[in-house]
C-alpha cells in the first residue's frame, strides 16, 4: 500500500485543487488582470511585450502567461483555462514535497507532510487563482529540494536542476526566487558551520546563477528592446525595489502581519509548532528538517522586513513548514492540550465566518453558508476522542479539512461569486455595444466582455467618445463620480449600482 502513496496523493490533490475552478468568475483583481493579458498576448500574437487592455503590463513575467496561453488554446478562454496549470503547479508541488521527503524522512512523514499541504486553506486558494504564486511556488520547491539533494549526494544533475528551477522562478516572479533561495541556503551552511570556500565551490553558484539568468535573459533582453526599458524600469523599480522597499496599493503594516499571514495557512495546526523543544530535536537530527527550518524561516523574515505585505509572499514557505508540521505530528506525545485547542478554534471559526458574513453588505443574507466550516468542528470533535491513535487522529482531522475544502470550493464560493458586481450587472451589457470607463473599470468586465475597454479621465475624453457612438453604449465607474459626470447634461442614466464582493467601492453602470 505504501507504494501507492504518489498516487493517492496525486488524485486527492487534482480533485481538490481543480474544485469549482470553472464555477466562479474571473473577478479579483489580480486574477483579471493576468487572465486578460494572456488573452491579449495569444489574440494579438505577441508573446514578448505584456499588455492589459491594450497598456503595457510591468508587474510580473510572463511563464504563468504563456501556461495560460496554452490552455486557452486547448480549452478556450474560460476561467477553467485561465486556472487550470495553477492547479497542476499546486498538484506538482504536492508531489516534488512528497518524494524529496520520502528519501530524507521516509514514506509515512512524506506522505503526511503533503497530505496536510493540500489541505492547507491558505494554500488550497493560491492553487485555485490565475497567478503567477503557482508557478513561483513550484520552482522555488523544487530548487530548494534540487539543493538539498546535490549537497547530500554531489550528483550534477540535481545541480542543473537547481538552477534551471531558479531560472524558472524568475520567468514567474522575477529575481525574489533567487535571494530566497540563496539567502536560506546561507542560513543553512551558517548553521552547519559550512559556509566555507570548499562548499561554496562545489555548489559553484559562479557559473550556476549565470546559467539561471540564461533562462530569463532572452525573454528580458527582448521585451526592454521592444519596450524601450520601460517593462524593464517598471518591473524591477517599481514592483521588486519599490514594493520591498515602500508600502504599495495599501499593502503595508507592521512585521507582525507577516506572522499572522502564515499563522493562516497553518490552520488548524499551528498550536503544534509551540512544541519548541521536539521541533529543536528534529531540526538537530535531521539536516532536511533543518533545511525546512531554513528556507521557512528566511521566507518569513524576508517579508517581514517587506515594506509591502502581502497574504500570498509568504505562501513558499508552507511546502516547508508542513515537512516540519508532519514530523512533529508523529513524534509529539502530549496531543492533548494542542487538540483541545484546535477543537477550540475550530468551534469558534464557523462563528466567526457567520458573524463576518452577516456584516459583509453584499452577501448579509446568505449566512447560513457558514455553517458549512462546522464540518471542521465535527471533524476536531472527532479527533480529539481519537487523539491516542497513531495517525487516524490526523487523517479524521485533516479529512474534515479536505471536505470543507471541496464545500467551499464546488458550493460556499459560487454561491457567494454570483453577488459580484459583474455577474449582476453582465446581462445589462450588449456584446457589441460601445463600453468605456470612467477613471476606473474593474478588471473583470474586461475579461468577461472579452474585449479592451478604453478608460478616459477627463469628462472632455469622455463626451468625445460618447459623440462618436450615436447608436449608444455604457460607461463603467464607481458610485461617487456621479457629480463630476453631470450625468443629464452629458446624456447618461444610471442602469445599475451594485457594492463590489468584498470591498468598499460600488460598481456604477451607466448608460447613454
Amino acid at each position: 500500500m505504501k507504494y501507492a502513496n504518489h498516487y493517492i496523493l496525486l488524485i486527492i490533490s487534482a480533485v481538490v485543487f481543480t474544485a469549482g475552478i470553472s464555477s466562479t468568475d474571473i473577478y479579483f483583481l489580480d486574477e483579471a488582470k493576468n487572465a486578460v493579458c494572456a488573452r491579449e498576448m495569444m489574440e494579438n500574437s505577441e508573446y514578448v511585450v505584456p499588455t492589459y487592455n491594450g497598456i503595457l503590463r510591468t508587474d510580473k513575467p510572463p511563464l504563468h502567461y504563456y501556461f495560460m496561453i496554452l490552455a486557452y488554446k486547448i480549452f478556450g478562454v474560460t476561467p477553467f483555462a485561465a486556472r487550470f496549470f495553477s492547479a497542476i503547479m499546486g498538484v506538482l508541488t504536492v508531489l516534488c514535497v512528497y518524494f524529496f521527503s520520502k528519501k530524507h524522512l521516509g514514506n509515512i512523514k512524506a506522505f503526511y507532510a503533503s497530505l496536510l499541504l493540500i489541505a492547507s486553506l491558505h494554500f488550497n486558494i493560491q492553487m485555485h487563482w490565475s497567478v503567477p504564486d503557482p508557478y513561483f511556488i513550484f520552482f522555488i520547491t523544487l530548487a530548494g529540494c534540487s539543493f538539498y539533494e546535490f549537497y547530500k549526494t554531489n550528483k550534477k544533475i540535481w545541480w542543473w536542476i537547481l538552477y534551471l528551477s531558479l531560472g524558472c522562478s524568475f520567468l514567474s516572479k522575477g529575481p525574489v526566487g533567487m535571494v530566497l533561495m540563496s539567502l536560506s541556503v546561507f542560513v543553512f551552511l551558517l548553521i552547519k558551520k559550512e559556509f566555507t570556500w570548499k562548499v561554496i565551490k562545489s555548489i559553484n553558484p559562479f557559473v550556476g546563477i549565470p546559467l539561471a539568468l540564461a533562462v530569463a535573459f532572452p525573454w528580458f533582453y527582448a521585451v526592454n528592446k521592444a519596450t524601450d526599458g520601460k517593462f524593464t524600469e517598471g518591473f524591477f523599480l517599481k514592483h521588486n525595489i519599490d514594493r520591498f522597499s515602500n508600502e504599495m496599493e495599501g499593502h503595508g503594516g507592521v512585521f507582525l502581519l507577516t506572522i499572522a499571514f502564515v499563522v493562516l495557512g497553518l490552520i488548524p495546526w499551528f498550536f503544534f509548532f509551540g512544541n519548541y523543544k521536539l521541533v529543536k530535536k528534529m531540526i538537530k537530527e535531521n539536516s532536511f528538517y533543518l533545511f525546512s527550518f531554513c528556507v521557512s524561516a528566511s521566507i518569513v523574515f524576508f517579508f517581514m522586513i517587506s515594506g509591502t505585505k502581502l497574504p500570498n509572499y509568504t505562501v513558499p514557505a508552507y511546502p516547508w513548514l508542513f515537512v516540519l508540521l508532519s514530523g512533529i505530528l508523529l513524534n509529539v506525545e502530549k496531543k492533548k492540550p494542542y487538540v483541545i485547542a484546535i477543537v477550540v478554534l475550530s468551534v469558534v471559526l464557523p462563528i466567526g465566518v457567520i458573524i463576518g458574513i452577516k456584516q459583509d453588505k453584499v452577501i448579509h443574507d446568505l449566512y447560513v453558508l457558514g455553517f458549512s466550516f462546522f464540518i471542521v468542528s465535527i471533524g476536531a470533535i472527532v479527533a480529539f476522542f481519537y487523539r491516542d491513535t497513531q495517525y487516524r487522529w490526523i487523517n479524521i482531522l485533516n479529512g474534515s479539512w479536505l471536505i470543507m475544502a471541496l464545500v467551499f470550493f464546488y458550493i460556499v464560493f459560487p454561491i457567494v461569486d454570483k453577488q459580484n458586481p459583474v455577474q449582476k450587472t453582465i446581462s445589462f451589457f450588449d456584446k457589441n455595444e460601445a463600453v468605456a470607463g470612467y477613471k476606473i473599470v474593474n478588471s473583470a468586465f474586461i475579461f468577461k466582455l472579452e474585449k479592451e475597454i478604453p478608460v478616459y479621465r477627463s469628462l472632455e475624453e469622455l463626451q468625445n467618445f460618447i459623440e462618436k457612438h450615436p447608436e449608444g453604449g455604457k460607461i463603467i465607474t464607481r458610485a461617487g463620480k456621479e457629480n463630476e459626470l453631470q450625468l443629464e447634461s452629458i446624456g447618461l442614466k444610471e442602469v445599475a449600482r451594485e457594492k463590489d464582493l468584498f470591498e468598499n467601492p460600488t460598481t456604477l453602470i451607466l448608460g447613454f
